[in-house]
């Protein structure tokens, strides 16, 4: 076997990578000793009056690694005084407490928050939004793309899964491993494998820890153009079951439109449900280019705007707070490649985040902490690869990103429901920050992602809602590509996206005395512009605005939903720029 130019090429890339980024030997000694550095307290994010609830709360080193044997103790606190409770709590030598029976008692977006008896810091749960009765959906979590040993990762399917729930306490989860490689593996050996046992295997490994009404599995695989010939995307079936794998190898399903083409024609033969969804489109050294590709917006209605390797919604250069850097080679620097260019193009994609974590801990990444050893456990049970070198390297990568979606119920079939309807939103790790956007009160979760606003001249009024998981910098609402309004904690956004008075309670409690006051936030705006659309070039672009939200948290924090895109007739019609 001959390595090509494209291959060398990746090879070289990836050594120069390495060698910018060797720790040294004192760093990593100093990452031996596994001590105490911070509380991570996970709640669901709805609730009703009365319902019994779990806290989960975890104990890690500065490492981002589960500290096995923590000596700390809390004194607990919530925002709900009527709330059942411990007030005290301790790690007993386990790394992770799982408190059941919690119950809020009074409607609103409430906290818990514990302080470390030994140092005084306080650490702060997710804000759980507690219902009088019970909803018509709820916020689930999930991070739909990890990877493990039958890739380019390390660690076991299962075991990803099971840290995802019992660790992270994830809702929906799936393992997304390469059909084929580059550098890494043999092009030809992975998808031999692939196609022999692995993708039947991870089948099997799917089904077997799906628990309806309590842990969504979904089965995937990353349709992977290699070696430097292309972006990638992950391909996410409903039923296992009925799954094939159309490998980014084969002749019939080598390039996006013609996958396309064999998945409409499978659903079509099978009745079944599939979609895709590409990510890292502004990575340069694997674009995905909106501009040369017949993209089909009803089989890739998502796309994953952030996961460990940056963000692609925008160009650094243009304000994005978090571009593609660290782990790849940057961004690319043509046009086409973002997801603020598909919309321009007028495509109607939405947006979710992942990890792209390559080892066994979805929902909780760590190569972006310093340099580290991985534990001599980890290499045992994981086995040597990228997921654990990447650690010892210094790859300035980011926090992975995880998914909220809004369903009825915990089912594949709610999942997908609102994966194909763009009912869902993306966030930074670990970071479970609730955020509601509406226009002309059709709000992101319901069906459909169009509004008919009355014709092109009508007032429409936009509408969000956040609960942070720290203090709130800024709400950014983004109209056609550029921020519109801006709303800030210390202010009651109006009509005029002006401080008007007093600041409005967003859960319930007065601003100036409640201390997560800068956690939470309302706004209401006015768009009274007739509707002006946006446009690629001469060819592609579309009548309608579309509205979503970006919202930015002291501590770094980001979470970005929508869009919704604003109709004189409100049809999801994608435009002239969009395709099916």
């Amino acid at each position: 076997m001959t390595l090509g130019p494209a291959i060398l090429s990746d090879g070289r890339e990836s050594v120069a990578s390495f060698l910018r980024g060797a720790p040294s030997v004192r760093q990593l000694l100093a990452s031996r000793h596994s001590a105490f550095e911070s509380a991570h307290l996970i709640l669901p994010s709805t609730a009703v009056v009365g319902e019994s609830v779990t806290l989960s709360v975890q104990a890690w080193d500065r490492y981002e690694r589960l500290v096995p044997d923590p000596e700390a103790a809390f004194a607990v606190e919530t925002t709900d005084p009527a709330a059942t409770l411990p007030t005290a709590l301790a790690f007993d030598g386990s790394p992770v407490v799982r408190l059941d029976g919690v119950r809020f008692e009074t409607p609103g977006v409430h906290y818990v928050a514990v302080e470390h008896r030994e140092t005084g810091e306080r650490f702060v749960s997710n804000p759980v939004e507690v219902h009088a009765t019970p909803p018509d959906s709820r916020v689930y979590w999930g991070d739909l793309h990890f990877h493990s040993r039958l890739s380019d990762g390390v660690g076991g399917v299962a075991t990803g899964f099971e840290f995802a729930r019992e660790v992270m306490g994830l809702d929906v989860v799936a393992c997304t491993d390469h059909d084929t490689m580059g550098f890494f593996i043999p092009p030809s050996l992975q998808r031999r494998r692939m196609h022999r046992r692995y993708f039947d295997r991870t089948k099997r490994l799917v089904d077997d820890h799906h628990d309806p009404g309590e842990f969504v599995t979904l089965f995937g695989y990353e349709w992977t153009k290699q070696p430097n010939a292309g972006g990638h995307i992950n391909v996410y079936y409903e039923s296992p079951d009925a799954a094939r794998l159309f490998d980014s190898r084969s002749p019939e399903s080598d390039t996006y439109e013609k996958l396309w083409a064999r998945l409409r024609e499978w659903r079509d033969e099978t009745g079944e449900r599939v979609l895709t969804i590409p990510h890292h489109p502004a990575e340069a050294l694997y674009p995905f280019d909106f501009d040369a590709t017949d993209y089909d917006d009803e089989l890739a209605p998502l796309v994953e705007v952030y996961s460990q390797w940056g963000s692609s919604e925008l160009r650094g250069a243009d304000g994005n707070p978090k571009p593609i850097g660290g782990i790849g080679n940057g961004e690319v620097d043509v046009p086409g490649h973002y997801v603020q260019d598909a919309l321009a193009m007028g495509h109607r994609v939405g947006m979710l985040a992942s990890s792209d974590i390559h080892g066994p801990y979805p929902g909780h990444s760590h190569i972006h902490v310093d340099p580290h050893l991985p534990r001599a456990s980890e290499w045992l049970r994981d086995g040597v690869g990228w997921g654990l070198i990447w650690r010892v390297w210094n790859e300035r990568s980011y926090p992975g990103g995880l998914t909220a979606f809004r369903a009825s119920d915990l089912s594949r079939e709610s999942v997908f429901d609102a994966l194909e309807g763009r009912a869902v939103y993306g966030t930074t790790q670990p970071r479970r920050i609730l955020v509601s956007l509406s226009v002309d009160g059709h709000r992101l979760r319901d069906e459909g992602s169009a509004v008919a606003v009355g014709g092109p001249d009508a007032e429409r009024r936009v509408e969000c809602s956040v609960a942070g998981t720290a203090p709130l910098d800024r709400v950014e609402v983004v109209k056609n590509n550029a921020v519109w309004r801006v709303a800030e904690p210390d202010d009651s956004a109006s009509d005029d996206g002006a401080a008007s008075g007093e600041p409005a309670a967003a859960n319930g409690y007065e601003r100036r005395g409640d201390a997560f006051a800068a956690y939470t936030l309302t706004a209401s705006f006015v768009d009274d512009e007739p509707l002006s659309g946006i446009r690629w070039d001469e060819r592609r672009g579309t009548d309608d605005d579309h509205y979503y939200l970006r919202v930015r948290q002291v501590d770094g924090g980001m979470a970005w939903a929508g869009p919704i895109w604003a109709s004189a007739d409100g049809t999801d019609d994608a435009g002239a720029g969009g395709g099916e």
